[in-house]
């Protein structure tokens, strides 16, 4: 049954703890009338109906085939190949014989433990449990079972799976610039033209792997010098709109201006020579004349790699390459972002953080110039020097917000509007300052310096 409670921490609010209703969560709210209401509600919808299953003593095996059957062509392919993945290597051998409904969120909890233990990756454990996850929660659809065990099995912010910034650097891995040219120069020597330009597009336009066959002629603007990016191809040869699913426009360096510009009329000399009336929409094609697939690219790319005597690479290590460079030249990293396509600047900061340049004391000194030679506000009524180690300093200063006090030389109330931080704050400097919208101050005070311990808004 639901129930409600008042938090405990420091934080106000009521808590309507309704786990134990099939689908229910932990909700929080800020009034006892709002829990009231909210329990209410969830109560009346947990007795409603649940949809009747076709089978409730299916085991996991019967239903993961039914689902990858439904998931096949609405999901990637890649999202697809990893849910039959990690279905067939980690999840039937354990979980296949069991009756759905008798699975339990400590079956999942010790499945997720024991992959750990035997060295899987923080990302390989996550994927687990999001395949998991995206099944059950279909068999809650379809009313096999009331509540999907897997979910918030990951543990937030603090599982030992979640992926921090350090565990995203260390799979962003950027060639040299000596490195890059070494490659360039054996694909330039072992490949065609068509697929040199691939690569050096790669390179010099930081574009995703699905993105460079992508490309159609109309796309590229030699005058300009941009190139626009609007279309993805995936590993199945399907077209599609790029991850954040908009276009974007990338400025295109010189020499890949030159060879993109070269490769077209290259183009259309040979289909003038056989006739046609004109090339062929795709840049980058395939013996069969479709757009090249990112998979075919990929493995083309790793043998180039090899051939080249380079560390291991990946093709989607081109793009990272394509972005240190660029932060290493000073570009500012809101540029980079709507070079490669990010969504915000803040995926730039997290991915690419440790390739900013670091050590520029200019920063520093042009601080302390401007500082140097900043207008100094005059300073009156100073005649007493002031020491830390003074025992008499603010001897006679107020202390309390609103208090007043007498002149000592003309027993009267001096009142100034000011308002600031606390510390020791000379006279003489308040004078010279205009108050802050909205505070107001009354300081009644003869001594030089007065410690600010108090002040509102009026």
């Amino acid at each position: 049954m639901a129930s409600i409670r008042k938090r405990r921490d420091r934080k106000s609010g009521w808590i309507v703890d309704c786990r134990d209703i099939p689908g229910g969560q932990r909700r929080t709210v800020k009034t006892r009338e709002q829990a009231e209401a909210l329990r209410a509600k969830i109560v009346a919808e947990g007795s409603q109906d649940q949809p009747v299953a076709e089978d409730r003593n299916i085991t996991l095996d019967s239903f993961a085939d039914r689902w990858l059957e439904q998931r096949a062509g609405i999901v990637e392919t890649n999202t697809f190949n990893s849910y039959r993945q990690n279905l067939s290597k980690h999840i039937r051998p354990i979980f296949g014989r069991m009756k759905l409904r008798e699975l339990r969120r400590s079956d999942i909890k010790a499945l997720l433990a024991k992959k750990r233990q035997n060295g899987l990756s923080k990302n390989s454990v996550r994927l687990i449990r999001a395949t998991l996850s995206a099944m059950l929660g279909e068999a809650v659809e379809n009313g096999v079972i009331q509540v999907n065990p897997a979910k918030g099995t990951g543990g937030g912010r603090k599982s030992p799976d979640s992926m921090w910034q350090t565990d995203r650097k260390k799979n962003v891995r950027a060639m040299t610039y000596e490195q890059l040219a070494t490659f360039l120069a054996v694909s330039k020597a072992r490949c065609s033209r068509r697929e040199h330009v691939l690569f050096l597009l790669y390179a010099d336009a930081g574009l995703r792997p699905g993105e460079g066959p992508g490309i159609q002629w109309s796309d590229f603007d030699a005058v300009t010098k941009t190139l626009c990016v609007e279309r993805a191809v995936t590993n199945s040869g399907r077209i599609k709109t790029t991850k954040t699913g908009g276009a974007r426009y990338v400025d295109l360096s010189l020499r890949l201006v030159g060879v993109l510009a070269a490769l077209q009329l290259e183009q259309e000399a040979e289909a003038l020579l056989a006739g046609r009336e004109s090339i062929e929409p795709w840049v980058f094609i395939d013996r069969f004349g479709q757009p090249s697939r990112p998979q075919m690219v990929g493995r083309l790319f790793g043998r180039l790699v090899q051939a080249a005597e380079l560390p291991r690479f990946v093709l989607y290590d081109l793009r990272h390459t394509y972005a240190s460079h660029l932060l290493a030249q000073n570009a500012d990293p809101a540029y980079v972002a709507n070079q490669l396509g990010h969504a915000s600047a803040a995926t730039t900061f997290a991915c690419y953080t440790h390739f900013f340049p670091k050590g520029d004391r200019r920063h520093v000194e042009g601080m302390e110039r401007a500082t140097a030679v900043a207008e100094r506000v005059p300073i009156t009524d100073d005649d007493a020097g002031i020491s830390l180690d003074a025992e008499t300093v603010n001897e006679d200063s107020w202390h309390r917000f609103g208090t007043a006090g007498e002149d000592r030389k003309t027993g009267g109330s001096e009142v100034l509007e000011f308002s600031g931080a606390e510390g020791g704050i000379r006279s003489g400097l308040l004078r010279h300052l205009p108050p802050p919208a909205g505070f107001s101050l009354i300081l009644l005070h003869a001594s030089s310096t007065w410690p600010l311990q108090g002040f509102g808004t009026e």
